[in-house]
């Protein structure tokens, strides 16, 4: 038995004579052999073990791995080591298969394969190409040199074609970081690993492409991957707009504040008065992404397998779960950690459409996160951070039918309607900062006459408890206030995407100015209230009786500093004023817990 052998010559002729030391050729058919030895030769000197670069999803990115193949005497068969999961180990049917189907010569010997690190857990199915190229490495198929410094990821199926995986996006920001020079990735994922600059990609589709062309350092023709990014609903397709909705224009001032400020809002109101139009259009007002915003969403959707072949991450995300989500899937988890739906609507809206609906458990997983802008899932073998900033939306009926309190329509109770509002707690309206109550529209406004002519009726909604009805004072020219740089348009009147657009892009630049780069009035810390929301005598005589007739906590008195102090931003002024503490208040009917 023939187990190594010493050779000299050309590469050529040491190849040739690889294979018979592992079983492939017959030692008659080698002319070149000279010696045998029982140490092993590779390339004039004693060979090590195949080593490939690989990598490996998790929650919170990826991490950089080793695949080493040894091929050795003895039975046939393949030995995987390394603390390798289930949908790891199955892949060793594939490698097999795949390896014959694309016409090369399968070790007959025993197989070692090893994942290193040991200490760490290994899923997923992205090391089968790695595992087939440490393989046909070992046995000179594939020079050792084409795949040093470069990452090596995908599955194969049976008749050796490339299939794309999740994770591939982070793995690449990985691989440059570490310093690697390149990464082979499935062509499925080639669109997503583009977007790492400065690294090599090689996309391939076929494992017989990685082999043939390596020489040439050719890269496979790349499919036309139509496939978008799983982020958002079809709003792209129908392009709306705020115009679309005639009436609600308070409710259109409340977006817009909501949407400057990031502040989260809840609409309340019988079906059909539009409240999930208001909400779905939130997308059309908020300004683009930056590059690094880009970049850290598209690896959360790129683990979360969602990102397509094509990611366009132009728009800020606009999740709607079903009410029937549970708790892993909104927050994120499983057996095999992965993000839940307010890591991907990061930096943008998460909306909960009929929140009574949802389950009260699963909503109330939603303090921390509505808190601090990031989850943190516990596992006994550790625990991961998910960022979470994302902009809250949602809407509830009156009451279980909707009507109330049209008591002539509505037939529930008074302890019915207690109860509908009772399956949202108060710790998580306290989170809140905008509550909203939206009316029936009038035939009037449905067929677009007199749109504007509700346009201040909201701001007017100021409890008489608190004497501010007295000191309000209705500004008849609200619609068409300026600021220096003529953005601001229209502030109460008829609204548009485009319009409001501009005002927050203007309100987004002031707040980074102030606060820092990706900080906004609703993540304002209490030094930062302190400086920025001081009040005159008068508004501070307005919060104090405000205070008491709403029952607000402290953590409400601050939301609504941070509100007014958006609507001052808004109006482009300096300091906050009484009127925009009224107007905050107008948008907390909700905390009128005894009403």
């Amino acid at each position: 038995m023939y187990m190594s052998l010493m050779i000299s010559g050309s590469k050529g002729q040491k190849s040739e004579a690889s294979l018979l030391a592992k079983g492939f050729l017959t030692p008659t058919s080698l002319n070149e052999v000279t010696d045998f030895s029982f140490g092993e030769y590779k390339n004039g000197g004693l060979s090590m073990v195949s080593k490939v670069g690989c990598a490996m999803v998790t929650a919170m990115g990826a991490t950089l791995l080793e695949v080493e193949a040894d091929v050795s005497g003895g039975l046939p068969d393949i030995e995987m080591t390394g603390n390798l999961g289930s949908s790891v180990k199955d892949g060793r049917e594939r490698i097999r298969v795949a390896i014959k189907k694309c016409g090369y010569p399968f070790p007959q010997g025993r197989v070692t394969i090893n994942i290193a690190p040991a200490a760490m857990r290994k899923e997923g199915t992205g090391f089968d190409l790695a595992v087939a190229c440490a393989i046909l490495e070992e046995i000179g198929i594939i020079v050792e040199d084409n795949l040093k410094g470069r990452i090596v990821i995908g599955e194969l199926g049976l008749d050796g074609a490339v299939i794309g995986v999740r994770g591939v996006l982070p793995a690449v920001l990985e691989a440059k970081k570490q310093g690697y020079a390149g990464c082979i990735v499935p062509a499925a994922n080639y669109s997503e690993a583009l977007m790492v600059p400065e690294i090599e990609i090689i996309p391939v589709q076929h494992l017989s492409e990685l082999v043939d062309e390596q020489d040439d350092g050719k890269c496979c023709e790349v499919i036309d991957n139509n496939a978008v990014c799983d982020r958002c609903s079809d709003e792209d397709k129908t392009n709306p707009d705020y115009s679309d909705i005639y009436g609600q224009e308070y409710a259109k001032k409340a977006m817009l504040t909501a949407v400057a400020g990031r502040h989260n809002i809840l609409l309340m109101g019988p079906p059909g008065a539009g409240k999930t139009m208001l909400v779905s259009r939130i997308p059309t007002i908020m300004p683009g992404m930056s590059k690094n915003e880009q970049l850290e969403l598209a690896c959360i959707y790129s683990i979360a397998g969602k990102l397509g072949g094509r990611p366009d991450m132009s728009v800020r995300p606009f999740r709607a779960p079903h009410h029937s989500i549970t708790s892993a899937a909104l927050i994120g988890g499983g057996r095999l950690v992965e993000p839940g739906e307010v890591s991907l609507a990061s930096k943008g809206v998460l909306f909960l459409d009929e929140l009574t609906r949802f389950d009260t458990r699963v909503v109330e997983q939603l303090r921390e996160p509505l808190e601090s802008g990031r989850i943190v899932i516990n596992r006994i073998t550790g625990s991961c951070e998910l960022p979470a900033d994302f902009m809250l939306a949602t809407a509830i009926n009156p009451c279980a039918c909707g009507f109330y309190p049209d008591r002539t329509r509505c037939r529930c109770t008074t302890w019915d309607v207690n109860k509908h509002y009772g399956r949202i707690s108060r710790p998580i309206l306290d989170r809140i900062d905008i509550s909203i109550s939206l009316q029936r529209v009038s035939f009037d406004e449905l067929i677009g006459k007199n749109v504007a002519s509700e346009g201040i009726k909201g701001e007017r909604r100021m409890d008489e408890k608190t004497g501010a009805g007295d000191r309000r004072k209705a500004d008849e020219n609200a619609g068409k206030r300026t600021d220096e740089d003529g953005d601001m348009q229209t502030v109460i009147g008829n609204f548009d995407s485009s319009n409001m657009r501009k005002i927050v892009e203007r309100v987004w630049r002031v707040q980074q100015e102030r606060l820092g780069e990706g900080r906004y009035n609703s993540r304002m810390t209490n030094d930062e209230i302190k400086k920025y929301c001081r009040l005159d005598d008068i508004s501070e005589k307005l919060m104090r009786e405000a205070y008491d007739v709403y029952g607000l906590s402290a953590r409400g008195y601050y939301k609504l500093l941070k509100v007014a102090r958006t609507l001052a931003d808004i109006d482009g002024a300096e300091n906050v004023e009484e009127r925009h503490v009224l107007e905050a208040l107008s948008y907390r009917v909700k905390d009128k817990g005894d009403e």
